[in-house]
């Protein structure tokens, strides 16, 4: 089962809100011309009875001298990485030689994940309390989910995000990327990633977060019902983040939006309940028009060089 949070990831919420108001280690400084190859799994869940199979994009990690498959999220609204402090502790009480950790660490400063062929070195990660469950040693089978990869897994990197192979391949240059590659600036500041985009012929920023991944384009209602057909009956469900209960209204779209020259198109625009009018107008101003994850380029490749800041659109065909 994804994670509770996977619908919609805190970490983009906070941010929106504080607006308003081959084998290879990887690391944040390594630099080299290889590309690192991570695989990408999906995790799917139940949404008032209907199946939704892209509910949350994890990668499948392991732990020196633990034969164990865990899985982190892949959560590009996050800036950092952590881990959950829970789920560590579980695995030190079985494997006491895997971790070192006291009940009042905040942060491991060093640890390797295996990742496919891929080993990430992770440097001052912290640690983080997720609920109280421990990891389920009885069946091999359950989808054990440690932590959360951040930005920080792709800062000053070329990650090209490969939807259809199901994988994360991370340079340093846009050499290994399509000759045919068509590249548009993008907005990276504080870790937080904003795609140019054009809605309903407006110009505006997406907030993008892979932590949200049943989202083709979350908005505001204005904004949603526009983009729809009379008569608007949503899909109502409620979301979980950190906690907090929210009530999201998703409606089938009538069309789609631009980005990067390439029109994208949508079958659900969604609007969370509870949102003041007067944030949304703050953020219109701020042109922001809302946050995507990943469900809109399923079929794309996508191009992010945090580095220069340029980021592309490769379709699967």
């Amino acid at each position: 089962m994804a994670r509770k949070n996977s619908f919609f990831s805190s970490s983009s919420l906070l941010f929106l809100c504080s607006l308003l108001v081959g084998t290879g280690t990887l690391t944040g400084q390594t630099r080299t011309n290889a590309t690192q190859i991570i695989p990408l799994h999906w995790l799917g869940d139940s949404i008032d009875t209907v199946w939704e199979p892209y509910a949350a994009l994890v990668i499948p990690v392991k732990l020196k001298d633990c034969p164990r498959q865990f899985y982190m999220q892949f959560d590009l609204g996050a800036p950092s990485s952590l881990l959950y402090r829970n789920k560590l502790l579980s695995i030190q009480s079985k494997y006491p030689s895997v971790l070192q950790l006291k009940d009042t660490s905040t942060l491991i400063g060093q640890l390797c994940l295996q990742a496919g062929k891929t080993v990430i070195e992770q440097k001052n990660i912290a640690i983080r309390q997720f609920e109280n469950d421990s990891i389920n040693w009885t069946n091999p089978a359950s989808i054990e989910i440690i932590g959360t990869f951040g930005v920080d897994l792709i800062d000053g990197k070329v990650a090209v995000i490969d939807y259809p192979g199901g994988s994360l391949q991370l340079s340093d240059t846009l050499a290994n990327t399509s000759p045919h590659l068509t590249l548009s600036k993008f907005i990276y500041q504080q870790k937080r990633i904003l795609l140019p985009a054009t809605i309903n012929g407006q110009s505006t920023l997406l907030y993008f977060d892979t932590g949200s991944s049943m989202f083709e384009l979350l908005t505001d209602k204005a904004t949603a019902q526009n983009l729809s057909t009379p008569p608007h009956q949503p899909l109502r469900y409620q979301v979980n983040s950190w906690g907090k209960t929210l009530t999201a209204n998703s409606i089938a779209a009538a069309s789609g939006i631009t980005v990067n020259n390439q029109q994208l198109p949508i079958r659900f625009v969604t609007y969370i309940e509870g949102v003041n009018s007067a944030q949304i107008q703050q953020m219109q101003q701020m042109g922001i028009g809302g946050m995507t994850g990943n469900k809109l380029f399923l079929a794309y490749k996508l191009v992010l060089d945090t580095r220069n800041q340029y980021f592309g659109l490769i379709p699967e065909n």
